[in-house]
């Protein structure tokens, strides 16, 4: 596949409204029992840290926290389940030994 199509840089998210009402998109569409209130300026920074600002992190930690949210019944996501996930920023996933095993 991807010798059919033309690599794109896609930019990073920077921290502000644009991300605030993305993260707001993401709560709207998750099937949680409770508000989470993504938006709000602790949990979103929490998941702009560890997302480093890129969409495929961002949504995939609020994906992994919604599962893990429904799982334990508890049905907000909350910073510290955000920090329970234990997500490891792509930066420093880069030189870890088992990413260098692969190439």
């Amino acid at each position: 596949m991807a010798s059919r199509f033309a690599l794109a840089p896609v930019p990073r998210w920077s921290y502000g409204e644009d991300y605030l009402a993305l993260l707001d998109s993401l709560e709207a569409a998750l099937p949680l029992a409770r508000a989470s209130r993504l938006s709000d300026e602790t949990i979103a920074r929490a998941i702009f840290a560890l997302s480093e600002g890129l969409i495929g992190e961002i949504v995939g930690i609020v994906t992994r926290a919604a599962t893990e949210a429904v799982r334990d019944g508890a049905e907000p996501i909350t910073t510290a389940s955000i920090e329970a996930l234990a997500h490891v920023p792509l930066s420093r996933r880069r030189g870890s030994p088992q990413r260098e095993a692969l190439l």
